[in-house]
């Protein structure tokens, strides 16, 4: 069967997240939204277009351990008893999220945004959020949690899909595969608009892992699959995913360009180009464009078109000569 989508709303810039039905054999969820009233009710109301609840779905399973992905899990699972599936990539977030968010808030505070030249008032700003998100989310039950790994096959709506792993704007998403119906559940990794490259912390004593690299290693992955639809994490479903593929990635190389450029005119550091390449945006919401700014940065040192020294604590970029 074809995954049924329910439109679920966030308070997010985002806006709303799909949450995908599956009614046969067994009621199955993929992803679940976030665990708030107007949510919930969205949730309800798919689910009774066919004479279900939520007490009645006996598994939901988590592309990626974001909050508007997995916020309601945990309030399924005692409901229902069902289980909830996740990659044993991402099944620490799910157990204890306050935790990891406190660990990447603590990176971002002591490493990421003084290295990035952002101003205190705007850090805080950023460090706050995070608070905000990592309180909003309800834990779920190690006993309730059933983990998978990349290359498995899980069986949903009759079909068996194939676990496929797809870092870049989450270094722990998941996707799936049908091959014969040349279905793909793409969770955030194919969008209408280009997914933002999240900066995670690195583990210890390993250099940070640069998210849009991986991002479009994922994509020519993506590129290659013999697929007819895409069911995104956000947004309508759509086909001719090689199109949108050619066209984000040709979006990225030309913002990246425009990075270098600027660094040729003398911004030096992140907070420097972020405002000058995010002008558009007020500036107290210009730190959205930052993680994709970084990502820029990466493929230019990947190039080796720029390198980078630290003055002050602070990243300075300079044209390669």
């Amino acid at each position: 069967m074809k995954p049924i989508r329910i439109e679920l709303p966030t308070e997010f810039h985002v806006g709303s997240v799909n949450s995908y039905l599956f009614t046969d054999p067994e009621p199955i969820l993929v992803d679940c939204g976030v665990d708030t009233a107007a949510s919930w009710d969205a949730l309800l109301s798919g689910l009774a277009q066919y004479d279900l609840t939520p007490a009645d779905i006996r598994h939901i399973v988590i592309t990626h351990p974001h909050v508007d992905h997995f916020g309601q899990a945990a309030k399924i699972a005692v409901l229902s008893g069902g289980t909830v599936w996740v990659a044993d990539l991402g099944e620490r977030w799910l157990v204890d999220p306050q935790k990891l968010f406190g660990l990447r808030a603590d990176y971002y505070r002591d490493c990421f945004l003084q290295q990035a030249g952002i101003p205190s008032e705007i850090g805080q700003f950023i460090l706050t959020y995070f608070a905000d998100v990592a309180n909003s989310i309800t834990p779920v039950s190690a006993n309730s949690i059933q983990t998978f790994q990349v290359g498995d096959w899980l069986e949903l709506g009759g079909m068996k899909w194939q676990v496929l792993h797809m870092p870049g704007h989450a270094s722990h998403q998941t996707c799936f595969y049908q091959p014969e119906s040349r279905q793909f559940l793409s969770a955030d990794m194919l969008l209408p608009i280009t997914p933002t490259p999240i900066v995670e912390r690195p583990f210890a004593n390993q250099p940070r892992q640069p998210a849009l690299p991986l991002f479009i290693e994922s994509l020519v992955r993506c590129e290659q699959l013999d697929i007819d639809i895409v069911y995104p994490g956000h947004g309508e479903p759509f086909q001719n995913h090689r199109q949108l593929i050619q066209r984000q990635r040709s979006r990225i190389l030309q913002r990246k360009e425009d990075a270098l450029a600027l660094i040729q005119q003398g911004y030096q550091t992140a907070y420097a180009l972020m405002n000058e390449m995010y002008a558009h945006y007020p500036p107290t919401f210009r730190f959205a464009g930052l993680w994709m700014l970084i990502g820029y940065l990466d493929l230019l040192l990947a190039e080796q078109a720029i390198v980078v020294e630290m003055v002050d604590g602070v990243w300075h970029y300079y044209v390669n000569k």
